[in-house]
């Protein structure tokens, strides 16, 4: 086995479009090996920070209850995940590079691996250029939400984490500038760029979207055709998980005025005309739902 190889996948977001879902069902599945974190966060950063890295390994060395409840959300760890955990912290302040990303995956063997971070929908088109360049064989893939209900989505996210402040919602002219000028916002809100930075930077590369409408609605369908996607057996079960399992289902969401999606509507409505034309399906059915 070649350990500079490689990922032989990787998901280019969106933040709240079914990547939560994705890692979940390929990190029980018995034809991979996933990363022990499901945010590898290598590729979209000029220097590597590891924090997440660090976090976890901190956690799995010093557990308190609450700690341990979370962990076993996750598959059986080995030596194999805490000596990745290591890896990845040992890059602390290096600059990117992707022999050093590719040895991280070293670790899977015989078997397929993948780096799902939802920030990758802000790769530069350089970068792009790059990791094509690097790995030929890479299999991309991109989770496309309708664009207003995803940015609601991560909004009322924020909300919870603390990290929003929901003052912003009665002032359109206020909320507006945000959606225009939070770098959170920006990197993902756009999934017709995204898709568009791809094709002129890696047309060569294998690249294949999937709705979050289907995940939502025929989750075994979309795990299947993934599966069948990445050179997997959709017919082997997935260590008991079922398709259509979401840890984050009953996560509360913030109230979404009317004035709220006026101020939305007007924002996202080139993205969601052009991602009707470039991804048809669901998101044809988005613009008409906003009347667009």
């Amino acid at each position: 086995m070649d350990d500079l190889a490689g990922p032989d996948f990787i998901c280019v977001g969106a933040q709240k479009g079914g990547t939560g879902w994705l890692y979940d069902q390929l990190q029980f599945h018995p034809d991979f090996w996933m990363p022990p974190m499901k945010e590898i966060r290598y590729l979209d950063r000029d220097i590597t920070r590891s924090s997440r890295a660090l976090e976890i390994l901190r956690k799995v060395q010093e557990p308190s209850k609450r700690q341990l409840k979370k962990l076993a959300r996750r598959r059986q760890w080995d030596e194999r995940d805490i000596a990745f955990l290591e890896q990845v912290s040992g890059y602390r302040g290096e600059p990117m590079d992707l022999d050093r990303y590719a040895s991280l995956f070293r670790f899977k063997g015989a078997l397929k691996s993948g780096d799902v971070t939802p920030g990758y929908a802000g790769l530069t088109e350089e970068v792009i250029a790059r990791i094509a360049a690097r790995f030929p064989d890479l299999r991309v893939i991109m989770l496309v939400r309708d664009p207003i209900e995803r940015v609601w989505s991560q909004i009322s996210m924020s909300h919870r984490n603390a990290h929003f402040d929901v003052a912003l919602l009665d002032d359109p002219a206020a909320f507006r500038n945000f959606l225009e000028t939070s770098e959170n916002i920006q990197r993902a809100a756009y999934p017709a760029r995204v898709k568009a930075r791809w094709d002129r930077s890696a047309p060569q590369i294998a690249f294949r979207h999937f709705f979050f409408d289907d995940i939502t609605a025929r989750p075994d369908m979309v795990r299947r055709e993934i599966l069948t996607y990445l050179g997997a057996d959709p017919d082997k079960e997935g260590g008991g998980l079922d398709a259509s399992h979401n840890r984050k289902s009953k996560a509360k969401k913030l109230e979404m005025t009317d004035r709220n999606r006026a101020v939305l509507i007007d924002h996202f409505r080139d993205e969601v005309l052009a991602s009707a034309r470039l991804f048809s399906g669901h998101a044809e059915t988005w613009a008409a739902n906003y009347k667009l």
